[in-house]
């Protein structure tokens, strides 16, 4: 048994640097795989007590599997230029179906968490995204100028539509009473907004329209004034 342990033990099996390094031709690559006609649904996962939220995950997982799928086809990732907050709320506005359920909660929650933002701030900026993707989301938040030309000409097409005068402020039109709000957005269309009277609390309503009569449509609109 000594004797045994005093020889040196069996060389490893290897290649020599010079021979791995040798120059050799290789036979070229395989051609790349097909890009698959959509992407694949992700397994189901289950819930644990204490443990993230199934659904979420799902959406996450599906989230991802999409967008892959598309930089793998095209080259380009069609929200890879998105800010944290942007794709917080367009993660926020893919949850499917409607209403603040259990899960969307944990869902706001926790996006709202990471981006350091209110759950109604994320609400909110879910509707304008909902209404018009990142440029519905700019309306929101950005006031703007803009150039002479179709802001112009929206307040005497609302008075032509029997409305009141709406009052102007940069690129925004609110009606007399302080309930309805025209937004002109840089894409050159009118995003309408709902509030309270008096209370300053402006949410997205309806669907944009180039036209600030259209935009304008569903919404409450008395003409007496």
């Amino acid at each position: 048994v000594l004797a045994a342990a005093d020889r040196d033990p069996e060389p490893l099996p290897g290649v020599r640097a010079s021979d791995a390094l040798a120059p050799r031709d290789l036979p070229p690559l395989p051609a790349p795989q097909p890009v698959p006609a959509h992407p694949e649904q992700p397994p189901a996962y289950p819930a644990a007590p204490g443990g993230p939220d199934p659904f979420a995950l799902d959406q996450l997982a599906t989230d991802a599997a999409a967008r892959a799928h598309t930089l793998l086809g095209t080259g380009q990732d069609p929200v890879g230029e998105l800010t944290l907050w942007q794709d917080a709320v367009r993660l926020a506005a893919a949850r499917p179906g409607s209403g603040l359920t259990a899960g969307t909660r944990a869902l706001y929650s926790a996006l709202a968490a990471a981006t350091g933002r209110g759950t109604a701030e994320l609400a909110r900026a879910v509707a304008a995204w909902r209404q018009g993707g990142p440029v519905g989301l700019a309306v929101l938040e950005d006031a703007w100028d803009p150039p002479a030309g179709r802001f112009d000409r929206a307040r005497p097409l609302l008075l032509a539509a029997d409305l009141p005068a709406f009052r102007p402020w940069r690129n925004r039109l609110t009606h007399p009473r302080g309930h309805v709000q025209l937004r002109l957005g840089r894409d050159g269309l009118w995003y309408a907004y709902e509030s309270e009277p008096g209370r300053d609390d402006w949410w997205p309503r309806g669907i944009p329209d180039t036209d600030p009569v259209g935009a304008l449509t569903g919404l409450d609109l008395p003409t007496d004034l």
